[in-house]
């Protein structure tokens, strides 16, 4: 643990405990983490649990961007300023947030995170976590958890039933992020060019 001494620091009371607000607390970071980790902790401030269960997330983008242009001259603004426009509402992992980013620094469209499926009767089929909703592209980001029998079993069904909305599923895991991020670009570049998306 390694204290800070901050003069102008926003308390809130977390559990008992006090702490600083979620967005001062994200501020602060920006000294500590890659441009990157805070577009994820800042997505998941304007997000949090809220597509799944209705709860109100932490912050808002408008209370972040406040934040960012009250810190001028402080450390870490130059890496908040880079973050701030690369933040979206609906991401619900931060693997989610570096595919994002990932494919939008390739040149490709950007996807909508999260994205609600439903059939043509408006019942709910499946939240993709990233889709290309107009040409009907979706990408599914294989975690760990995904390996569990149960699990594994719900996907099967949940695939079948986003594909006979005629939608295209890709699947990313770790090893797709990390080891092999170009082919990543190219399987979604090809999957997006069979919808006549890009060339």
């Amino acid at each position: 643990m390694i204290g800070h001494h901050l003069d102008d620091a926003v308390l809130v009371e977390i559990a008992g405990v006090r702490v600083t607000a979620p967005v001062a607390s994200w501020c602060d970071l920006a000294g500590l983490l890659t441009v990157d980790e805070l577009v994820a902790a800042g997505d998941f401030l304007i997000t949090g649990t809220e597509p799944y269960d209705g709860v109100t997330p932490l912050a808002s983008y408008e209370q972040l961007s406040r934040a960012v242009s009250s810190r001028t001259g402080r450390r870490g603004i130059r890496k908040l300023r880079q973050a701030l426009p690369l933040i979206r509402y609906g991401s619900l992992s931060p693997k989610e947030t570096e595919l994002r980013l990932l494919i939008v620094r390739a040149g490709l469209p950007e996807p909508v995170p999260n994205y609600v499926l439903r059939d043509g009767r408006g019942v709910f089929v499946a939240m993709i976590d990233l889709a290309f909703a107009e040409w009907k592209v979706g990408i599914e980001y294989q975690s760990d958890l995904h390996r569990e029998r149960a699990q594994f079993r719900r996907d099967i069904g949940r695939r079948e039933r986003i594909e006979d909305e005629g939608w295209s599923v890709i699947y990313v895991s770790a090893d797709d992020l990390r080891g092999s991020p170009r082919q990543t670009i190219d399987r979604i570049r090809r999957r997006l060019a069979g919808r006549r998306v890009v060339e």
